[in-house]
């Protein structure tokens, strides 16, 4: 049974995606009053599952230790991922309430603050992120991200530097990311993470094409012709296939 799933996986007959969302949902189901069933549906079931469902087991996880800060760090990432930043925010807070160095909280806040435009307070959240944890890639890349909206293309690019240095694979980690919030609907997460991913390293090939899929998703031709023509002279081939989406 392992092997033909497998090779229905291979095939893209099957999307891995439904698989993990059933077995997330057995794991829980199996031991409920277990917390570590809920904390690995929590972190895990975001990209494959109903938000609903990720709420409901961060809730459930909530319940069982309510004084562990990665508790409420995870409830605050499901109602992000639900476009409830309000929610979110609480959590986060209650987060830094039980610990005031808890790096995840403090990127938690600064990707709210970033989605509703407050680009300063989102530095603020993701500098403490930084002092926490100085040698974490991905708040420096989180960072990047806020400096080029603001215009500040030197100290986004000082960013992503530091990042590629702390951690040389970060943008393949943000694209594989990128790519699965692509693939489960999330398309303004996946654009996140696929436009960190292309910050990093600006010849990612793969990345541009799945962020130009995401612009489609979207509604952002413009964007997505972009895309296309920086993939001219990285990959002609992927090129070609984003620009038969576009014509669609």
């Amino acid at each position: 049974m392992v092997v033909v799933l497998f090779l229905l996986v291979k095939a893209e007959l099957v999307d891995v995606n439904v698989i993990r969302a059933g077995v997330l949902g057995r794991v829980a189901g199996i031991d409920p009053g277990q917390s570590n069933s809920y904390t690995f549906l929590g972190r895990h079931q975001g990209t494959s599952g109903r938000p609903s469902d990720t709420i409901d087991a961060c809730e459930r996880l909530v319940l069982a230790e309510p004084e562990a800060p990665q508790s409420h760090v995870l409830l605050g990432n499901a109602y992000r991922g639900a476009s409830r930043p309000k929610e979110a925010m609480g959590c986060y807070t209650d987060a830094l309430e039980l610990d005031p160095n808890c790096y995840e909280a403090y990127l938690g806040q600064g990707e709210v603050h970033a989605q509703s435009g407050h680009y300063d307070k989102a530095i603020t959240s993701y500098e403490q992120a930084v002092k926490i944890k100085p040698k974490a890639a991905t708040a420096y890349v989180s960072l990047g991200m806020v400096f080029s909206n603001q215009g500040r293309y030197e100290d986004a690019m000082k960013a992503f530097k530091q990042a590629k240095e702390l951690d040389p694979s970060i943008s393949e980690t943000q694209a594989v990311s990128g790519n699965a919030y692509l693939e489960a609907g999330r398309y303004d997460d996946a654009i996140t993470c696929l436009e960190g991913a292309v910050m990093v390293d600006q010849r990612h090939a793969k990345a541009r094409f799945n962020l130009g899929r995401a612009y489609l998703r979207v509604g952002d031709r413009a964007l997505a012709i972009r895309e296309q023509q920086a993939l001219e002279d990285l990959d002609p081939k992927l090129a070609g296939k984003l620009l038969d989406l576009i014509e669609k």
